[in-house]
């Protein structure tokens, strides 16, 4: 015997099921939700992280750039916008230029800092 297949069982069974929940307007209404027992509340989560403002960010980046000796930063300019910091500007040495996105990441963290500082060679007259 081969088995028959209804193909509107499924869509009958849905239609009754919304029937009867029109037929009852008052079933899920009525449900009543238990407010939670004493043994049941649970704590409160605080959150005591902050985020830096993005001013204090930038000057905390720029701040150590500057402080650093090895390093020139005059023609570089920091930047600050959601927590992502943005270097800008061109160096002529490109241990510069990884040095101050070390310290930039040191302090706005791995992943928050944009390097669009350019590497300019041979400008520069050194006598």
């Amino acid at each position: 015997m081969e088995a028959r297949r209804d193909p509107g069982g499924s869509l009958t069974a849905a239609a009754l099921g919304v029937a009867a929940l029109v037929a009852w307007p008052g079933a899920l209404a009525q449900t009543s939700i238990a407010a939670p027992t004493r043994s049941e509340v649970r704590p409160e989560i605080v959150i005591t992280a902050t985020r830096e403002a993005d001013a204090v960010l930038a000057a905390k980046v720029e701040g150590a750039l500057e402080k650093d000796p090895y390093l020139f930063t005059e023609h570089i300019s920091v930047s600050a916008e959601n927590g992502v910091v943005r270097l800008t500007g061109f160096a002529e040495d490109p241990f510069e230029i990884l040095q101050m996105v070390r310290l930039a990441r040191r302090i706005a963290g791995k992943q928050r800092v944009i390097n669009e500082i350019d590497l300019i060679q041979g400008t520069w007259d050194h006598d």
